[in-house]
């Protein structure tokens, strides 16, 4: 019986929705683009006390930022990510920020062949100055960002129970949909704070011309239903990509967290990529491999991966787990690993108002100590 009910859930879990006429990889546009901002703060007080003596044992403040904003188009394509972390345990304050600017020119318009440059900078508490490096080279892939054609299904979703439309739309509706949500920014150009209704009601037509709307239009209930997931009201879709690249460059070292000398140019190959599985689930993954450029050229070397599991079990609760390595291998001394593991359950409670269960178990192959850590967080999402 147990394992019937594992098989079950499984075949649940990595089944696609029955009927559905559209998938990830179907929205294939020439323009791609999308910006995230998160933050998450913690805050943990707790102390111990006997008849004569209070002694406060923790007081530890903790915030994290996240940004992540990228276009992408046949000719060019740009990122911006920023990854921030503060905090304060009693008197003593960190920080850790990291700033990875990147751009990329595609050689053809109709061909995925580019050259890149790319500047990863980062300064922490503990650093004397500013540790960065500049990477340029070419790669082959591209990425596509279908998070519109996710609302467009989480719309039809909700549009079939409330018994607004009859049946799953077709791809081509799904597609011109999709389109339409992404061009808000142009609505809210040319009709300024009442583009709502003209973004609605072009959607609404998509619908109409599909000949599955029941009765003349969406009526109030589905209107509703579309401003809860176009506006995050009360639900939130994922970030939804597909696609993958392969980069080969140059490393240059500019500068060390300790005023030493510079690095020798490295040699460096990456790739990443994301796979999305029906519309709940979602692989993204990542990895780097650098030698330096001299004597040491494959004897001394540095590997990072990386892979992300989300799971949507509803509109409101997701679970996203993780898995990093960061492998060292000195050209003199023992080489070593460091493991990372995080799972998290994110509650979607109002709006842009975010509960997190957070879970990590870290080992490091340095010290050969294992970490293992959980906490509440309290997240706000600002677009």
């Amino acid at each position: 019986m147990n394992a019937l009910k594992f098989t079950a859930m499984l075949f649940l879990f990595s089944t696609p929705l029955i009927g559905q006429n559209v998938t990830v990889s179907d929205y294939d546009v020439p323009i791609s683009k999308a910006t995230i901002l998160r933050l998450n703060g913690t805050y943990n007080w707790s102390q111990s006390s006997n008849d004569t003596l209070t002694i406060v044992t923790a007081n530890n403040a903790a915030a994290t930022l996240t940004l992540r904003s990228f276009y992408s188009s046949l000719p060019f394509a740009w990122f911006f990510d920023v990854d921030a972390t503060g905090g304060k345990s009693y008197s003593d304050w960190t920080h850790d920020i990291t700033i990875k600017p990147s751009i990329r020119k595609y050689i053809w318009d109709d061909k995925d062949w580019f050259g890149f440059a790319a500047l990863d900078a980062r300064h922490a508490n503990t650093f004397k100055q500013i540790e960065s490096d500049v990477q340029v080279g070419g790669g082959y892939g591209r990425y596509i960002n279908a998070t519109a054609l996710a609302k467009a299904v989480r719309i039809e979703e909700h549009l079939i129970k409330e018994g607004v439309v009859k049946d799953h739309l077709s791809k081509e509706t799904m597609i011109k949909i999709a389109n339409i949500i992404d061009r808000e920014s142009e609505f809210q150009g040319v009709y300024g704070v009442t583009y709502e209704k003209e973004w609605y009601e072009a959607i609404e037509k998509e619908i109409k011309d599909s000949g599955l709307l029941v009765g003349n239009s969406l009526g109030a209930i589905g209107i509703l239903r579309m401003q809860e997931v176009l506006k995050g009201i009360n639900e939130i879709v994922n970030p939804r990509y597909y696609g993958w690249d392969l980069n080969l460059g140059v490393l240059f070292n500019l500068s060390k967290r300790d005023k030493s000398p510079t690095d020798p140019p490295a040699l460096a190959v990456s790739g990443e990529f994301s796979y999305p599985i029906g519309w709940s689930q979602q692989i993204d993954a990542s990895a780097s491999v650098n030698t330096p450029v001299d004597s040491t050229f494959f004897k001394q070397v540095g590997i990072t991966a990386g892979i992300n599991y989300l799971y949507e079990f509803s509109n409101k609760i997701n679970f996203v787990a993780g898995y990093t390595l960061n492998y060292i291998a000195p050209v003199t001394g023992n080489s070593y690993a460091d493991h990372a593991l995080t799972a998290s359950f994110v509650f979607y409670l109002e709006n842009y108002v975010n509960l997190a269960i957070n879970a990590s178990m870290v080992r490091s192959g340095l010290t050969k100590l294992t970490n293992l850590g959980s906490n509440v967080s309290l997240q706000y999402n600002f677009f």
